[in-house]
């Protein structure tokens, strides 16, 4: 199953923790497959913009994103699935999402009422 995009946050920063880096990540994973500008990260993440220029240099040596291009001064980046980190990051933040779902769904199972047969 392909995640897309999200609209807004995910159960991911209930389990890890409501942090402006986890926010980024968050954002950044939910919306694989496409490249954003810093600003852009930023405003879509809930994160102010210093914030993630001063986090920046440390996501990017975690090798989890990768510059696209460049359209004038704006660089680009999308989050990076071809090397380990990024792989085993994106393992781990769907595994949160599909326990958090699971879990949804026992409950919701809970408060249905029993299915009577008509014979």
């Amino acid at each position: 199953m392909e995640i897309t995009s999200l609209d807004g946050p995910s159960c991911f920063l209930d389990v890890l923790g409501d942090t402006p880096k986890n926010r980024v990540l968050d954002f950044l994973l939910g919306e694989m497959g496409y490249d954003f500008t810093l600003k852009e990260i930023a405003e879509k993440s809930g994160v102010g913009y210093a914030s993630v220029r001063r986090m920046w240099p440390r996501i990017v040596a975690s090798k989890v994103v990768k510059p696209t291009r460049r359209v004038g001064k704006a660089v680009f980046y999308e989050y990076d699935l071809s090397t380990k980190e990024g792989r085993a990051l994106r393992n781990f933040y769907l595994e949160v999402l599909f326990k958090e779902a699971e879990k949804e769904l026992k409950k919701q199972r809970l408060r249905l009422p029993p299915l009577s047969s008509k014979n």
